[in-house]
């Protein structure tokens, strides 16, 4: 889905793709914003829903600080680096 219009709207409910692209971040980012508390939103089976308002309010927030969001990001960023770094072929720089 293609969100030409990046207003929010209040009472609309939101997919993590919608989201995503109205934040400009990855999917995965605004689902670990959700997991970790740090946003709110409505996990409907396997399917989160993030209301509008909720995104308005968070934008105003001081709930979510710089190092809060840092964080998540860099749990995200944790599996692939370590999957580049630690393997096999990069072992002969461990012991440097």
């Amino acid at each position: 889905m293609i969100l030409h219009d990046l207003e929010i709207s209040p009472n609309i409910y939101y997919t993590l793709d919608e989201v995503a692209i109205m934040l400009r971040v990855s999917r995965q980012s605004v689902k670990a914003l959700l997991e970790n508390g740090l946003a709110r939103g409505v996990k409907i089976g396997r399917n989160w829903r993030i209301l509008g308002n909720d995104l308005l309010q968070m934008s105003r927030s001081d709930e979510i600080e710089d190092a809060d969001l840092t964080g998540s990001l860099m749990s995200l960023s944790e599996p692939a680096f370590t999957q580049v770094w630690n393997n096999d072929e990069d072992s002969v720089y461990d012991a440097l």
